[in-house]
């Protein structure tokens, strides 16, 4: 991976991810965050809901053992198998802080098993079944890795202002939602948005708001 692309995921891990951005990059429904982090089963680390209006906020790591549990249903294993898995690991394993993030996985959609450091010694985590498939986490963290980058990526727009284009920079905020936007051309020249619509008009006003200023200060300058 680009030395680029891993700068940016470092700085958009740090801050985390809000349910829309956990909703595209696992593949989840919004309800399904909803209930699993209501029911335990994975639960927002960075920031939980706090009532009405309020925003969970994920980590990476929060967004892979998301992805691996929707990996296993998809894969056949019913949620009451992913439960007993998880209450096995926590339980019996509490050296793995993120158990479902750092092992490696075997699944024949029945049971589920994981592998350990040890070739010969499978745990097995619903006593039942047959291994037919193995799931590994390392290419789950290479794909979301990816997805990160590429949501996390800056956008570029041109905004016309009295006469003349200028170039804007949209950087997504993958915790908060929307973007902040800076004019490069014009120094000093910041605003935030919701949306890419809503940072075209809000620049156009602040790009104004800045010329103005500008030409306040050269004015008193020449006087």
């Amino acid at each position: 991976m680009p030395a680029d692309d891993t700068d940016v995921i470092h700085r958009v891990v740090d801050a985390g991810f809000n349910s829309r951005v956990a909703e595209r990059i696992t593949g989840l429904s919004y309800r399904q965050l909803v209930h699993w982090d209501e029911t335990k089963l994975i639960r927002p680390s960075v920031r939980q809901a706090s009532g009405r209006g309020t925003r969970r906020v994920y980590s990476f790591e929060d967004l892979l053992e998301l992805r691996v549990v929707a990996t296993l249903r998809q894969r056949g294993v019913s949620l009451q198998s992913v439960r007993k898995t998880v209450a096995y690991l926590r339980r019996h394993h509490p050296e793995l802080r993120r158990p479902l993030a750092n092992l490696t996985f075997v699944t024949d959609g029945a049971s589920i098993f994981a592998l350990t450091d040890d070739p010969g010694r499978v745990i097995d985590l619903t006593a039942r079944g047959e291994v037919v498939i193995a799931m590994a986490v390392r290419p789950m963290i290479e794909n979301l890795e990816a997805k990160v980058a590429a949501m996390a990526a800056p956008l570029e727009v041109q905004v016309p202002v009295r006469g003349k284009r200028y170039r804007a920079v949209l950087h997504p905020d993958l915790g908060a939602g929307g973007y902040w936007i800076e004019v490069p051309e014009l120094p000093g020249c910041l605003t935030e948005a919701d949306s890419v619509a809503e940072a075209r008009a809000m620049l156009r006003e602040v790009i104004g708001l800045w010329l103005d200023a500008e030409a306040d200060r050269a004015a008193s300058i020449a006087k």
